[in-house]
Formats: structure tokens, sequence, C-alpha cells
């Protein structure tokens, strides 16, 4: 998810869920500490996908976000995108009026293809239309608690290593023409070397008890943090 005004965005670069979840929690929080009464909710191109920096760094060099040709893709935790290492996690899942094609096995994938290729190509829109925003901040995170047994089915580990997540910041302003701002948001022991880029600030999140979501008082430090002064952050006490 992100937050979207007519001068600035907040937008989620991955790796997983959670950020883009937290932007939308937080959405009310982030447009009062900005200042900027426009910015609404609106889905983005590295929602509800699985990568690694080095592929979201490959997909934006490239300027594409999902495949144009179906046979591209495999069913496999959701939908595989093997050239560039993507896994589109909440597509290609069955619905209940497909009950019959599950109990048979099967997936209409001409359908499912149909719907992620619509879906992408709005969302990529969008994602390109940001480079009209003054103000751009990308939040990335690996603080999804499932992404460990996740990365038993897909093989992308959780652990981010500082270089990698400064070249997709780097990649990023590339692509949107200008210099961005980026919040990482990880906890210690999935994190290797100390983030040194200008633009990047990074916070150590204290682990919690959710699946997936993430702990929104930890979230809401991050975002008033960041957004309230220049101060190095401290992680708050639990």
């Amino acid at each position: 998810m992100s937050v979207i005004g007519d001068k600035a965005a907040v937008v989620s670069l991955g790796m997983s869920c959670q950020s883009g979840e937290q932007i939308r929690t937080h959405a009310k929080l982030i447009a009062r500490l900005l200042g900027d009464p426009t910015m609404r909710i609106a889905t983005s191109a590295f929602d509800n996908i699985i990568c690694r920096p080095s592929s979201a760094v490959r997909l934006l060099e490239a300027d594409t976000f999902y495949p144009k040709d179906p046979s591209a893709l495999t069913l496999s935790q959701g939908a595989y995108w093997q050239q560039f290492d993507v896994y589109f996690w909440h597509e290609y899942r069955l619905h209940k009026r497909h009950i019959v094609e599950h109990l048979l096995g099967r997936v209409n994938t001409k359908r499912a293809y149909r719907a992620l290729s619509g879906k992408f190509e709005h969302l990529s829109a969008r994602f390109r239309s940001l480079k009209s925003r003054e103000r751009l901040v990308f939040v990335i995170s690996n603080t999804q608690n499932n992404l460990a047994d996740d990365a038993v089915k897909t093989g992308i580990s959780p652990v981010l290593a500082a270089a990698d997540v400064e070249r997709l910041c780097d990649a990023c302003d590339a692509y949107m023409d200008k210099p961005c701002e980026y919040i990482l948001a990880s906890y210690d022991d999935r994190l290797t070397g100390v983030p040194q880029r200008s633009r990047l600030r990074h916070y150590a999140l204290k682990k919690d008890d959710s699946m997936w979501k993430g702990d929104p008082g930890q979230w809401e430090w991050v975002f008033g943090s960041y957004f309230s002064g220049p101060e190095r952050p401290v992680a708050p006490v639990k």
C-alpha cells in the first residue's frame, strides 16, 4: 500500500506485504505529519509480492512489473516469475466459485493471468505516476514473521544485506529521476552490514507476535520518528 497526495507519497518497496500494511494502518498519521490533507491510500506495484532487493532492482531497470507473456509464470505458491525471481503471492489463488477446479487439482491459468495482468498494468501506471510528486518516501522491511516459513517454500531468505538495500535505493532514484527518501525497518538478525547511504534511515524493530502484519506500536514510532525529526532512532521498549 501507499499513501499518495498531490505533492508527496509514502510507498512500499517490499520485500513483502508488511511494509504496505503498516503504511495503510498509519495513513492518517503520515498525512498529518506531512501536513498534506490530499493524501489517500492506494495500492502499488510492490504490494503483495515477495522478492529480494536485487530482483526489485532488475524490475526497476527493466521498467516492468509483471510478465507480458503468461508462459513466463509458473504455479508455485501463487505465481512465480522465474526471470526476475518474483513471487506474486496472492495471485493465481482459487476463489470459492472455482471449487470444482480446486477439487480437480486445476487452476484456470488463462483467467488467473488476465486478473494478474489487468491488476499489475494498473499498478504499474500508478507507480510510474509517482515521478510527478515532489517528495517520495519508500519503505522497505523484512520484519514479517512468516517470511521465515515462506523462505522454505520460495528459497528467498528474509535476511537482507545493507549493500543490496543501498543498491535498490540507487536504482529507485534513477527510476524516479530524483533523490528519494528511504525507510528500512528490520530485525537485527535479518540485516547484515550497516546502511551508510544518505537519505536512508534504518530502524531496528523488536520481534513481535504477529504472523505477518507487524506491531503497529513500533511502526507508529518509525513513522513518527522519521517525519517528526532527524534524530537517530532508538527502538521503544516493549
